[in-house]
């Protein structure tokens, strides 16, 4: 007998125990955070809270940090499909203002209120805030360089990546300072409103107004 004896079932359960650790892991960082700070967040003290070896752990994540950014990393690409699912021929802005049609997920809301509030204090959150941008950056540029074709102008993808990502930062920070620690459904309204005012001053920063 040759080939893989692997069936589809075999497969499915394979990712759904995959996904199932790389939750728990996110869950256990995101705990080891919001009640010790960024320094508490260590691959011994996660894998030990989310029951796994330090192995598993870097088998799923080579870097610590990234741990902290799976749920964000899920969120932009949730945006990144539904970025796709546009019209090709449809303008950019209109394209980029169907995605946000609803808040982000209480989860990643939750985790924007202790990592920004504790990026007052803390270097390690201001350098996982960076880094943070830094990825999603890469994940929207190569969702735009797909867009536009093989032809795009690699600068134009960068800097345009570089900018949602920036106003996007910018838009949660305001969010976190306005919502008074609370994620309601006043609050969730509220982070989708000044995150499509964000991305619309982005837009219409350089035109003259009233054009």
């Amino acid at each position: 007998m040759t080939g893989s004896t692997r069936t589809p079932a075999h497969d499915g359960r394979r990712a759904l125990n995959r996904a199932r650790t790389t939750e728990q892991l996110a869950r256990a960082a995101y705990e080891l955070l919001r009640e010790q700070g960024f320094e508490a967040v260590t691959a011994d003290a996660v894998a030990d809270r989310a029951g796994v070896s330090r192995r598993t752990f870097f088998n799923y994540f080579p870097r610590v940090e990234l741990v902290l950014q799976e749920s964000v990393r899920s969120t932009i690409a949730d945006l990144v499909e539904r970025f796709h699912s546009r019209p090709a021929d449809e303008p950019m802005q209109e394209s980029l203002a169907a995605v946000l049609n609803e808040p982000f997920s209480d989860e990643v809301l939750e985790q924007a209120l202790v990592i920004f509030g504790q990026a007052q204090s803390s270097a390690a959150a201001r350098h996982y805030l960076q880094e943070s941008r830094d990825l999603e950056a890469t994940q929207i540029a190569a969702a735009l360089a797909e867009r536009l074709g093989p032809d795009a102008d690699p600068l134009y993808v960068e800097v345009v990546a570089d900018a949602l990502v920036a106003a996007g930062h910018r838009a949660c920070a305001a969010w976190v300072e306005r919502c008074g620690g609370v994620v309601d459904d006043t609050t969730r309204a509220l982070q989708l409103t000044l995150l499509r005012q964000a991305f619309h001053h982005l837009s219409t920063a350089f035109t003259p107004e009233g054009s």
